[in-house]
């Protein structure tokens, strides 16, 4: 059992480069996937094109190797993300995918770049800091690296068109293979996606119970803060999130919400005082 643990380590030490070196692949990749889809929707547009001819689906049938479903994510995460992704140095594109409908994606972001954490892990924080709900638990096998084999020829019909993609083709996931579902056809509109970015597999039952829990945004409503207190703001969520997910074992938390305490005394003191 040792040796064989051994070998284990040995394999998994050895292979780590060379999936480093793929899936950054695979993210450079959705990221210019993202980028012609967005490029030839304002083409179209522009053009005066109906709404059915650049739909998510009208990509799909053009190119014929990736879902409609894929589209809309790669569409999305360049929109919300593209002029912004460069900040983020060192997270692939599945992280992005995953905070796609975070309203603080950006806290999260960040914390991943300065923990180093995969998407599973900045998931797996995020989920905890909102008091670890159950029913919102990540689950890895939702995360999406890939669509489709990309080396895939489409099949054209008569008319010179790719064939439907069917039922039966099954996406790449980043930790496992699981099986998806049947996928619904796309349309112009946003698809509706969980907030943990789970994909559209989660039956009825469990997308019920989601978006019936009410998520913890206690920075939602408050008004915008000038740059540097903005800032500011952002890496001492950040900070304090890290001490709270390793159990305050480097200060306790009543001794930061005593300098909490004291910083807003600070702010309501007299200015001569």
């Amino acid at each position: 059992m040792q040796e064989q643990s051994a070998v284990d380590t040995s394999v998994e030490s050895a292979s780590q480069p060379f999936v480093v070196q793929w899936n950054n692949l695979i993210s450079t990749t959705n990221w210019d996937k993202g980028r012609i889809i967005c490029q030839w929707r304002e083409a179209l547009i522009a053009d005066g094109a109906p709404s059915t001819e650049y739909s998510d689906e009208a990509w799909a049938r053009r190119v014929g190797t990736v879902s409609s479903q894929h589209v809309g994510r790669l569409r999305r995460v360049h929109t919300q993300f593209g002029e912004v992704q460069r900040d983020y140095a060192g997270l692939y594109w599945s992280h992005f995918q995953a905070a796609l409908d975070w309203t603080d994606a950006e806290m999260w972001l960040e914390g991943a770049v300065q923990n180093d954490w995969s998407v599973s892990q900045t998931r797996h924080a995020r989920w905890e800091a909102l008091g670890a709900p159950a029913e919102l638990k990540p689950r890895d096998e939702d995360i999406i690296v890939a669509d489709l084999d990309e080396d895939v020829q489409p099949v054209l019909d008569s008319s010179g068109d790719a064939e439907p993609l069917t039922a039966s083709t099954g996406e790449v996931r980043d930790l496992s293979a699981a099986n998806d579902a049947a996928a619904g056809d796309s349309n112009d509109e946003d698809s509706s996606e969980l907030q943990a970015g789970v994909a559209s597999s989660v039956d009825a039952n469990d997308e019920s119970a989601m978006s019936d829990a009410a998520p913890f945004r206690p920075f939602e409503d408050l008004p915008p803060l000038p740059d540097d207190l903005a800032d500011a703001m952002e890496a001492f969520k950040v900070v304090l999130l890290n001490h709270k997910l390793s159990n305050w074992e480097a200060v306790s938390c009543d001794d930061v919400l005593a300098h909490l305490d004291a910083v807003r005394a600070l702010a309501l003191a007299p200015s001569d005082a």
